[in-house]
């Protein structure tokens, strides 16, 4: 048998997760490691230098990272998450600073994907399970791999023989292109929160928001895509935006949810801000029936809401309800994402704000081609002006 690696030795980056459903290399399209603009904490292919001097240092940590195939036996390469070691001991060595990241870079991936591609997922990862870790992970001294889960704790992996597949249910294609400009300003709160303590409330519910977005954007298919397995993903988008428009004091509402929508910049896009829809308040018997006006973003959030709520209550429900604006448009939660990206991004500008400068033109898109418009704009058949 191997000796142990040696301590003393253990190099600068540690392998904290392995992520094999996502494919990162160096292609024009897509970046080939995602740091979201920190220096301690990245998500690097397995072929980085840093995890194969890892990987020279821990003969178990190698052996498993070759382990993987695609399903037909065609090795392939998975994505790590690896923490620098310094970074490791000031976080003293707490998941949450971990998975907080992993769920900023995914979103800062999966929400334009889904604006761009209408859910697809065959030209980027559209769903957050492409950042699901393995349960392994490898113990301090890199001796061996142990895993853990709520219905199983496996001490040290039995490496010999071991072959190990990505989901198969997932295109393993390039991850496409990241929202920068969201990235950046996620980047920036996740230091704000793990390096600087500072904001924690307001962290604090960015990053919970994150989670529940992280939920929401998962692939529903263990029920093979049912009516309500499908609907009750509206519950997830809508506590995504509920977490983030939480008054201190009071219960949150749907209101305060519209409200945060209406905060976005908006000197530009009028074809979104402009339009206005009709929503009519409850009045009490006998009193004059009275209207809220609400723009697009706020309109498609009231609609993810209601679904929530028939889903959850057991209302009878129909595929229409996932379909308001007719099955030639984007389905409800498909927008329900970047109807989500502009609460966040709203939130964001409203505790740290950006600086304006001529490349933002005030507009909710922020990254090249005006995709979150587009996307918000092809559910009422809107065209550029």
């Amino acid at each position: 048998m191997p000796e142990d690696p040696d301590l003393s030795e253990r190099p600068e980056w540690q392998l904290v997760f392995v992520l094999p459903n996502l494919l990162l290399r160096d292609h024009h399209l897509s970046p080939s490691e995602l740091t979201l603009g920190l220096e301690g904490i990245a998500i690097v292919p397995a072929s980085d230098s840093r995890v194969v001097e890892l990987k020279e240092w821990s003969e178990p940590a190698a052996r498993f990272l070759s382990a993987f195939h695609d399903g037909n036996g065609t090795s392939i390469t998975p994505a790590v998450l690896i923490v620098r070691d310094d970074w490791l001991l000031d976080m003293d060595r707490d998941v949450e600073p971990v998975i907080s990241f992993r769920n900023a870079a995914a979103l800062s991936s999966v929400l334009l994907n889904r604006a761009r591609n209408h859910g697809g997922g065959w030209l980027g990862a559209s769903w957050s399970d492409t950042f699901d870790y393995h349960s392994a992970q490898l113990r301090l001294d890199g001796s061996s791999f142990d895993a853990w889960t709520p219905a199983l704790n496996s001490m040290g992996f039995q490496l010999d023989g071991l072959s190990l597949t990505c989901d198969i249910r997932l295109p393993r294609n390039d991850l496409g292109p990241i929202d920068e400009h969201l990235a950046v300003r996620l980047g920036r709160a996740w230091r704000t929160r793990y390096r600087r303590r500072r904001d924690l409330r307001a962290t604090g519910k960015l990053f919970r928001s994150l989670e529940a977005a992280y939920e929401a954007s998962a692939m529903r298919f263990r029920n093979y895509s049912s009516l309500s397995e499908v609907g009750l993903g509206a519950v997830d988008w809508a506590t995504a935006v509920e977490v983030l428009a939480s008054p201190r004091n009071a219960n949150v509402t749907k209101w305060h949810c519209t409200d945060l929508i209406a905060q976005a910049r908006r000197d530009r896009e009028k074809e979104l801000w402009h339009r206005k829809y009709r929503f009519q308040l409850r009045t009490k018997k006998g009193k004059p029936r009275r209207f809220k006006a609400l723009n697009l973003p706020q309109w498609i959030f009231l609609h993810v809401h209601n679904a929530r709520s028939k889903f959850v209550h057991g209302d009878a429900v129909s595929q229409k309800l996932l379909l308001p604006f007719g099955e030639k448009a984007p389905t409800l939660l498909a927008l329900a994402s970047t109807v989500y990206r502009v609460a966040l991004v709203s939130y964001l500008e409203k505790h740290w704000p950006w600086p304006r400068s001529i490349d933002d033109l005030d507009s909710i898109d922020l990254v090249p081609g005006m995709t979150y418009r587009q996307h918000l704009l092809t559910a009422v058949g809107g065209e550029d002006e």
